[in-house]
């Protein structure tokens, strides 16, 4: 039915887009952290979103790994971020003082930080897509990883394939989570849908970078803009 993933994709995209409403965004070859993950659907719940200045800053994961540990109320010092991040002194400062510039952190007192009261947080949600011809294995495999930062994360192929696995391996889907969806010309079928998964922003760096990387990639950003 499909000569290549990528009009595999094409396709799905084309399913998904007939329903597609005003706050979901459908990208395709979204580069992740950990390489590229072949579609995301965002959905966007408020407009805190990132000025475009901030989401430059935290397309930088080095940047996004150190505001993961920060809170806008608890105080963390210097020492407890150079821990936790395992950077040099200067590598750490660097940061520090990118983010300061960026009004995503404030120095409250001496080589102690919050999050600045003025920075929020975009209320996105990640839902990740791999397609595959055949390789499914190797799909849920990358939909597993791509759970760092998504809530619900899919394996899609063509819908013959997804029959038979629905039907001989539901239990290796059922085990990782990973939700299964066959395509067809005429539609989508989900054959398995997963459980949301917790995705939070602290401790998850991942999350803090694909935020910024999606809308520098959409250009949505804050009207706000420094």
């Amino acid at each position: 039915m499909y000569d290549s993933e990528l009009s595999l994709q094409q396709k799905f995209i084309e399913h998904k887009r007939l329903n597609q409403k005003e706050n979901e965004n459908i990208v395709a070859e979204f580069n992740a952290r950990f390489g590229n993950v072949d579609i995301v659907e965002v959905l966007i719940s408020d407009s805190n979103l990132l000025n475009m200045h901030q989401a430059q800053t935290l397309s930088i994961y080095q940047n996004a790994k150190v505001l993961a540990f920060l809170h806008k109320k608890a105080v963390r010092t210097f020492d407890y971020l150079k821990r936790c991040t395992d950077y040099t002194e200067k590598s750490l400062s660097e940061t520090i003082s990118k983010l300061i510039k960026a009004k995503i952190i404030s120095e409250v007192a001496e080589k102690r930080y919050l999050i600045s009261s003025e920075f929020q947080f975009p209320m996105l949600q990640f839902i990740s897509y791999e397609a595959k011809l055949q390789k499914w294995k190797k799909a849920v495999l990358q939909a597993n990883i791509n759970k760092k930062f998504s809530s619900y994360s899919y394996v899609v192929v063509p819908i013959e394939l997804a029959r038979k696995l629905h039907l001989n391996e539901l239990n290796y889907f059922q085990t990782y989570n990973i939700g299964l969806i066959g395509v067809s010309d005429l539609k989508l079928e989900y054959l398995f849908s997963p459980k949301k998964e917790h995705v939070n922003i602290h401790f998850n760096p991942s999350l803090i970078n694909s935020i910024a990387k999606f809308q520098i990639k959409t250009s949505t950003f804050s009207m706000n803009c420094n």
